[in-house]
């Protein structure tokens, strides 16, 4: 950049910074996506067992982790995915703090409990959404569903409005499906699905969830973000909560 203009050269230089940012390796203990979902909060020390996820979560996370692993590919003995399936101690809060600091989507089940009863989705929700979501080399910055790079996901349909924070990001609705496939999805959600025998309607949305995610990871980066704790994360979907 010799003999250039100064503010030619300081454009090319913050191009190169910004091109060296997107073009940063992902960590590769970092999982592709992370599923967020309701369960009671972990009890207080010796109160009881931590608390479990259920079998039809478990069900979907490894429905979900199958098709994307066909989709992506993943390292030997490693899956793609990460969900908390036992919580309450240090360990698996410093566990659950690095996944979602580190991984690339954040797939999220919504729920009437999942918006308001659990202070850890909403610190799930709050520490992804502060992650910076920036461009692949060569792709184009990030707009409308991937602009958060979180795909919320009806599980159960919640019964109101949507809060603000999750209001704020377009809902996942498949494409590309029959029009009564989509309205059944709308109606049930993904859990009503299993539970009313729509097999083959299940499949196919968590398919078109798969192809979400991997189309985000091809296209966009997110920004690590390591925090020592949940302080300072919010307990609430709502605007300012805490």
């Amino acid at each position: 950049m010799e003999g250039a203009l100064p503010w030619l050269t300081e454009r090319l230089v913050a191009q190169d910074v910004s091109v060296a940012e997107a073009a940063e390796p992902d960590d590769p203990a970092a999982p592709v996506f992370f599923v967020s979902y309701w369960r009671p909060d972990p009890p207080a020390s010796g109160a009881g067992p931590p608390r479990e996820a259920n079998r039809f979560v478990r069900r979907f996370f490894d429905d979900l982790t199958e098709d994307v692993d066909n989709l992506i590919g993943s390292l030997p003995g490693r899956h793609p995915g990460f969900l908390d399936v036992v919580r309450g101690g240090e360990l698996w809060e410093k566990r659950l703090l690095h996944a979602a600091g580190t991984c690339q989507v954040f797939v999220s089940l919504l729920s009437g409990p999942y918006l308001a009863g659990s202070a850890w989705c909403a610190r799930e929700w709050d520490l992804f959404s502060r992650r910076r979501v920036v461009p692949r080399p060569g792709r184009a910055e990030p707009t409308g569903h991937d602009a958060s790079a979180i795909v919320p996901v009806l599980w159960a349909p919640p019964a109101g409005p949507l809060p603000p924070a999750v209001a704020d990001v377009p809902l996942f609705v498949p494409g590309r499906l029959r029009d009564d496939f989509r309205a059944d999805y709308r109606a049930e959600g993904l859990l009503g699905l299993l539970r009313t025998g729509k097999e083959p309607i299940y499949q196919a949305v968590v398919w078109r969830i798969a192809q979400h995610v991997e189309r985000i990871r091809r296209h966009h980066r997110v920004e690590p973000l390591h925090l020592p704790g949940p302080a300072g994360l919010r307990t609430t979907f709502e605007r300012g909560g805490r």
